[in-house]
């Protein structure tokens, strides 16, 4: 505890203090920063952060702590200095007074009632988040999204470091695999492929814990994605297939988003066959869905994403006819605020447009669906613009080809397709 203070870092302070062995074991975080007035997340951040400059901050957390003021490094206001501690090494005194006596029960009591395992309200709290996050992947940009995904995680990573029973456990470590997964899907979508492959690994290995076919399934189809958008095509195909294998005889959303990512990723490569015989099977896996799961989130799967993902297939075979055909059906289909999948369309219609010749109506429908997107766009879709837009950049002669080159600020002519 003295090398913390000695720190002038009260975030080190904090953590001394709640690992001291004079409470017998660690407090956890959720404690100490509900005396604070802190959220979990926010105290974390204040252990492992910058030292806290904020005079006003200090004091309030040197009264929480009971910190004696000769110990501190500045000086607390007339009134409120803190006795000596009694015991070696501790920084917390004896209760001095009733009012003291009754703080240190509550405290203590606290400590009790939050060390063991947690009650089955906040179980289903953390389902319902999860849930929440789920279906907040289809309208918020994805960095918006990945700091209360990183914060919600550590929360229930700190649950699980505890000793729980073995269904507690057990549902804990779904909860972790689904959250690592969505972690992985916001950062495919901001483009940081190598994290989103390291959060990858994680979800696998708490989906394992798990023991849970239909996570299990869903965690390895969005390690397809990852190959698939990195440009590793067979590799997203072998991945995929395994996807689909770890759900088995039962459909689940995992299963019909690696059939369909399968194949977009043979029609990348010029398998037809394979292509629509992969397309069958996801139709058959949606039909089989429960109705919980044919959902606008990313545990869920319906109409509006298959014709999406068939349309993205059958662009990558020039198929204009078939592609405006399944995207005017997704389009229908999706609501306007889901702008990720509805921009991304708008780009495949495009490349069929550029395609085919039209590079001037190509071009113009890049601009607009780019223009449409939040301020806070995500990498996934930049990519796929800048790749249509080097395609065509040669054409500076065109308005609506130089007014594209403007607007996503690529050099005029001679630019090489991106992949």
């Amino acid at each position: 505890m003295q090398d913390a203070l000695a720190t002038w870092h009260m975030g080190e302070v904090i953590a001394a203090y709640r690992t001291h062995p004079f409470h017998g074991m660690p407090l956890p975080q959720e404690l100490v920063a509900g005396w604070m007035k802190l959220t979990q997340p926010q105290l974390s951040r204040i252990e492992t952060g910058k030292p806290i400059t904020d005079l006003v901050k200090l004091i309030q957390y040197a009264r929480v702590l009971r910190i004696p003021e000769e110990l501190l490094w500045f000086r607390l206001p007339p009134g409120t200095g803190v006795a000596a501690p009694t015991r070696p090494g501790a920084v917390r005194s004896e209760p001095s007074g009733p009012a003291d006596h009754l703080e240190d029960l509550r405290r203590r009591a606290e400590i009790h009632l939050t060390t063991g395992a947690p009650a089955a309200a906040t179980l289903e709290d953390w389902e319902h988040l999860v849930a929440v996050h789920g279906r907040a992947t289809r309208h918020l940009p994805a960095a918006v999204q990945l700091e209360d995904l990183a914060a919600d995680f550590a929360d229930v990573q700190h649950a699980l470091a505890m000793r729980q029973p073995a269904s507690t456990a057990r549902q804990l470590t779904r909860i972790t695999a689904q959250l690592a997964g969505l972690i992985s899907l916001s950062l495919i979508k901001m483009g940081q492929r190598g994290p989103a492959r390291a959060w990858g690994r994680t979800a696998r290995l708490a989906a394992g814990e798990a023991a849970d076919p239909a996570v299990a399934s869903w965690v390895r189809a969005q390690d397809a994605y990852t190959y698939y958008y990195g440009g590793s095509v067979p590799e997203a195909i072998v991945v995929a297939q395994e996807a689909q294998a770890l759900a088995g005889r039962s459909p689940c959303v995992g299963a019909v988003l690696a059939a369909a990512l399968e194949a977009r990723a043979c029609a990348v490569l010029g398998q037809q066959a394979a292509m629509n015989a992969a397309l069958r099977r996801a139709e058959t896996i949606l039909a089989g869905l429960k109705p919980e799961d044919v959902t606008a989130s990313a545990f869920g799967y319906n109409e509006a994403q298959l014709r999406f993902h068939e349309g993205n297939a059958v662009t990558h075979l020039h198929d204009r006819r078939r592609a405006w055909e399944v995207t005017d059906r997704a389009l229908a289909l999706y609501p306007a605020t889901d702008y990720m999948d509805r921009t991304l369309i708008h780009l495949d219609r495009a490349d069929c447009l550029i395609h085919d010749g039209e590079v001037a109506e190509g071009a113009a429908q890049i601009t607009h669906a780019f223009l449409e997107l939040p301020p806070e766009r995500d990498e996934l879709i930049v990519q796929r613009a800048r790749g249509l837009a080097q395609g065509v950049a040669h054409h500076q002669a065109v308005p609506a080809v130089r007014q594209l080159c403007d607007l996503l600020q690529l050099p005029a002519g001679g630019v090489r397709r991106g992949a």
